[in-house]
């Protein structure tokens, strides 16, 4: 977005945190853009809110809007079919619009008395990975023969931190399992690259056998034999891109503590939700170990029933996420809104 030209008022980084604990230790940074942004909705020249996603930041957003007569249309729906359910009366009193990435969610939202549009997942716009896997393999310096295993720690700085060191663990155990085997490290950004990197060499893990990369994540999951994804969007990406992935995550105890008595669902991993069913194993808090990640991995790696499963089951997610085109059909919605009268609306 900001390459497109948005100016960011707050950069999201500073407010990518996952936990009800974490969120204290940002506390102050998060009530600092939260006053940015609703001192802009009081200045008059808001003709549009598109909150996506992150609905404990964004639902008091959408509420400030509706207050003031300003348009809201919600893109990336809060997973209230997660958790939070009873959040649904207040959205309907409050957002105006709600473009929806997963079908489901269409029924879902359009019942709870907010116009609903379908549109698809963007993820299928972007999933070419703007080369080959030879021009890939070349980069990493290594022949396109080679098979590699693909490792997602996470986008934030507390998902690195707790999953760097399980990962590379399996990095060694694959490594010894099935010699010829390579590992490629994802960081989301070149902060978590330096760190992957001083990880990786505290560990002892030579360049030759883990690469660290930033900025090709697809690159990565397309042409990998297999991966293991800290759970996100990150697994419904591999799972779209057609690699068999082992699902991990683990939370801060305490956040532990309270998802469990807070979200009800019986999978956790994004891939696996869409689908229904198990595209991936999921590993969680404690079992986050390299012996039994690497127990979870092998299947996949070897050739045999269960890789050949979770290929099909991976063809099968891509087919939920709709066509190409999810950013288009939004924009629609959001130049359709703009063209609609200001005060199109009492205010309550």
């Amino acid at each position: 977005m900001r390459e497109a030209g948005v100016t960011a008022l707050v950069p999201m980084e500073q407010l990518a945190v996952v936990g009800v604990f974490e969120v204290l230790a940002h506390l102050p940074a998060i009530l600092a853009a939260r006053r940015a942004l609703l001192g802009r909705l009081r200045d008059g020249r808001t003709r549009l809110l598109v909150p996506i996603d992150y609905p404990g930041f964004n639902l008091p957003l959408a509420a400030a809007a509706h207050d003031r007569a300003v348009p809201v249309l919600y893109y990336i729906a809060p997973q209230v079919w997660a958790w939070g359910k009873d959040r649904l009366p207040k959205m309907a009193r409050t957002v105006d619009r709600l473009a929806a990435v997963f079908p489901f969610e269409e029924p879902l939202y359009s019942g709870a008395g907010i116009p609903t549009t379908y549109v698809g997942h963007p993820l299928l716009e972007s999933l070419d990975p703007g080369r080959t896997r030879a021009e890939f393999a070349a980069e990493l310096g290594w022949p396109e023969g080679t098979r590699w295993l693909a490792l997602l720690p996470g986008s934030r700085d507390g998902e690195v931190a707790r999953m760097a060191g399980p990962l590379l663990g399996t990095a060694r155990a694959l490594a010894q399992a099935r010699p010829g085997a390579r590992i490629v490290v994802a960081a989301a950004s070149p902060a978590h690259r330096a760190r992957l990197e001083a990880r990786r060499i505290a560990e002892g893990l030579p360049d030759a056998l883990v690469r660290v990369v930033e900025g090709r994540t697809r690159e990565a999951l397309a042409f990998a034999r297999a991966a293991v994804v800290a759970s996100g969007t990150a697994t419904l990406e591999c799972a779209a891109l057609g690699t068999p992935l082992v699902a991990v995550y683990r939370l801060a105890a305490a956040t532990h503590f309270l998802a469990r008595r807070l979200v009800k669902l019986e999978r956790f991993a994004l891939c696996n939700i869409v689908l229904g069913e198990d595209v991936a194993p999921e590993l969680l808090q404690g079992e986050v170990v390299p012996d039994r990640i690497l127990a979870a991995l092998l299947p996949l790696w070897d050739d045999g029933p269960p890789r050949e499963l979770a290929l099909e089951r991976a063809a099968r997610v891509r087919g939920k996420l709709g066509t190409p085109g999810a950013s288009a059909r939004t924009a629609a919605l959001a130049a359709e809104m703009l063209r609609e009268p200001a005060a199109r609306r009492a205010l309550p």
